[in-house]
């Protein structure tokens, strides 16, 4: 079974993991891992340290992970992209997805254009490089 999280529930993925329940997870990381830029992004508070804590957990190796980053402009920049890379430190474990201004939950996004294609094929391999 894969599992699809945000990372607030560290302690709820690492028993999944011990316990065999799952084969696969694919996180989502919303912005550079500093209180500010997630908070940011994601709209509201979040607590940083349960995210770090489920970075960590899937790092161990224990079940196959992927961290998947949706790059929004106006959120996030080249800069925003690589300090997550460096962040995350994950190769080719991490994978860059294009916004898609259809149906946001904020409707203010509506209208943002997303990444070029190759801008963001050309910073997914640079911080997949990040090792």
């Amino acid at each position: 079974m894969k599992l699809d999280t945000n990372g607030t529930n560290p302690e709820m993925l690492e028993r999944l993991i011990e316990e065999g329940l799952i084969d696969a997870v694919s996180m989502d990381v919303k912005a550079p891992l500093d209180g500010f830029h997630y908070r940011r992004a994601a709209g509201t508070r979040v607590e940083l340290d349960s995210i770090l804590k489920s970075i960590q957990i899937l790092k161990e190796g224990n079940v196959e992970y992927q961290f998947r980053v949706t790059v929004v402009p106006g959120l996030h920049g080249e800069e925003e992209v690589r300090a997550i890379g460096l962040a995350l430190k994950a190769g080719q474990r991490v994978v860059l997805q294009n916004f898609n201004p259809e149906n946001p939950l904020d409707e203010s996004l509506k209208t943002v254009t997303p990444f070029e294609t190759g801008l963001l094929r050309s910073l997914e391999r640079e911080i997949q490089a990040m090792t």
